[in-house]
């Protein structure tokens, strides 16, 4: 079902109660597993494909450091905006108008549901056009380019190679984008805010251009497209009236230095790992060198969601732009080698302490109990959408249908609840032909346990892996199966 209507409306209102406040002084292929029974330039560049399966093969920072400038967060707008005499919005995504007990707005995150359908993104896919194309109109001058370009972009997703999922990714990116747009074009909106958002337009279409440009892998593009769309989802807080300038300087600070970061970075995919820039390894294990982007995603992701209290959003959004900050240094090629290798150094440190921050304030959020099925699902989703095709295809490959097997996937994207017992999965193949299949929840999710292990879960699935824990604690209280790590202690 497609969701963009509520969100433009929403889109719309807070951009005038943001301007308002800031001027104020102070056919489908279906098949079922035999062995199951039971409980850029153009996006359509090279597909992002899993060949037929080959065999198995902390505390805050240090006060010394507060004042370095490579981790202080830029200038917020001087005294425009609201006062920051009071706490944070426990809502900062949801329009000043929704009353403190009515259900939260469609923010368009795909926490807590599953992917859209090809069809559903289509439709979306034209309303975010038609919208850019209006915004396009009222832009200032300088700033048409860039929406030429981001409406080019979103327009070669109409190619039957694109993915299902890196679809979404750019849709939900452009509609981020949209919101600042309308900010920009309110003349009311105060100069300093003005200049901030049209800085960030620029950078974050810049990279999506790259990123779809042909010389990045499949694999790596939907990675980074998944980035792209967690860090602007902040764009929502960002530009709303109630968000206090200091946290509103940190996420301006987060999205800019994370692309600029991605865009710079000679392999976006690894981008601020301890090691040097290298091309992804097979043969590692799916925890070494999680990518420092996919972290600050997840950071964003975290931050953006609603039930994420106000001290915890503040305080993931502090050393997060802690990192990005240093990960802009680590990939900017005006840094020197000594100073490159200094700030590796602090980046493995302070990466180090997001992660735990991650973990804090995903868990202070105000989750509900689902079902075993509908917990299941979510978490499925979400590694489906976080994890590459290939390591997918690998733990999976005792599961999957046979046909799937043959002809080889390019994208699992979708997991829907079935029963309490069984997911309906939806998985593009390599022919292009969407596929259908169930699976029984509890070899599929112990296999994607192995995938995305205990250490990597919050880093990887932001909020989503309280669904992971979840599911994890029903098979192992209900069944007295455990699920990989998911229910160990962090570092444990």
């Amino acid at each position: 079902m497609a969701r963009i209507s509520r969100r433009y409306v929403f889109h719309a209102a807070n951009a005038s109660l943001l301007t308002a406040a800031l001027a104020l002084p102070a056919g489908m292929t279906i098949a079922v597993p035999e062995s199951q029974s039971l409980t850029g330039g153009t996006v359509a560049a090279p597909d992002r494909t899993t060949e037929p399966p080959p065999s198995p093969p902390s505390p805050p920072s240090d006060p010394a450091d507060e004042n370095d400038e490579n981790t202080a967060p830029p200038s917020t707008p001087p005294t425009t905006g609201p006062s920051d005499s009071g706490d944070s919005p426990d809502s900062p995504t949801s329009s000043p108008s929704t009353p403190d007990d009515s259900p939260p707005p469609d923010t368009g995150e795909t926490d807590g549901q599953t992917p859209e359908e090809p069809s559903d993104l289509e439709t979306e896919s034209n309303e975010v056009t038609t919208s850019l194309d209006e915004e396009k109109e009222k832009v200032p001058e300088e700033l048409a380019p860039a929406v030429d370009t981001l409406m080019d972009i979103v327009g070669s997703l109409d190619a039957p190679e694109t993915l299902p999922q890196d679809r979404e990714g750019i849709i939900e990116s452009a509609q981020n984008l949209t919101t600042a747009l309308k900010v920009i074009n309110d003349p009311s909106t105060p100069p300093e805010l003005r200049k901030q958002l049209t800085a960030l337009v620029k950078q974050v279409t810049s990279t999506l251009k790259v990123i779809n440009g042909p010389g990045v892998s499949p694999e790596e593009r939907s990675m980074l497209i998944l980035v792209a769309k967690r860090t602007t989802s902040t764009l929502d807080i960002i530009c709303d009236p109630k968000t206090p300038q200091e946290l509103r300087g940190l996420l301006i600070s987060i999205v800019d230095d994370t692309h600029y970061a991605l865009e710079r970075s000679t392999d976006g995919a690894q981008s601020g790992s301890a090691n040097e820039s290298q091309g992804p390894d097979e043969s590692k294990s799916p925890d070494q060198d999680q990518p420092t982007a996919m972290l600050l995603g997840a950071s964003s992701e975290i931050t953006h969601d609603r039930r994420t209290p106000p001290k915890e959003r503040e305080q993931l959004a502090d050393i997060t732009q802690q990192v990005s900050s240093l990960l802009k240094k680590v990939t900017d090629p005006k840094t020197s080698q000594e100073e490159r290798s200094e700030a590796k150094k602090k980046l493995d440190e302070r990466t180090t302490h997001m992660k735990e921050q991650q973990e804090e304030s995903a868990s202070a959020q105000d989750r509900p109990e689902e079902s075993l099925g509908k917990a299941a699902a979510f978490c499925t989703s979400a590694i489906f959408e976080s994890a590459s095709e290939s390591s997918i295809m690998r733990g999976l490959k005792k599961l999957v249908p046979a046909q799937w097997e043959d002809e080889g996937v390019k994208d699992f994207y979708k997991a829907k609840e079935k029963s309490k017992d069984q997911l309906d999965v939806l998985a593009r193949l390599r022919n292009n032909e969407d596929a259908q299949a169930l699976f029984d929840v509890v070899p599929l999710v112990t296999a994607l346990a192995e995938i995305v292990p205990r250490d990597r879960l919050f880093g990887d699935l932001g909020g989503s892996a309280f669904y992971c824990q979840q599911t994890a604690s029903y098979l192992d209280e209900e069944f007295g199966i455990t699920v990989g790590t998911w229910l160990t202690r962090a570092g444990g």
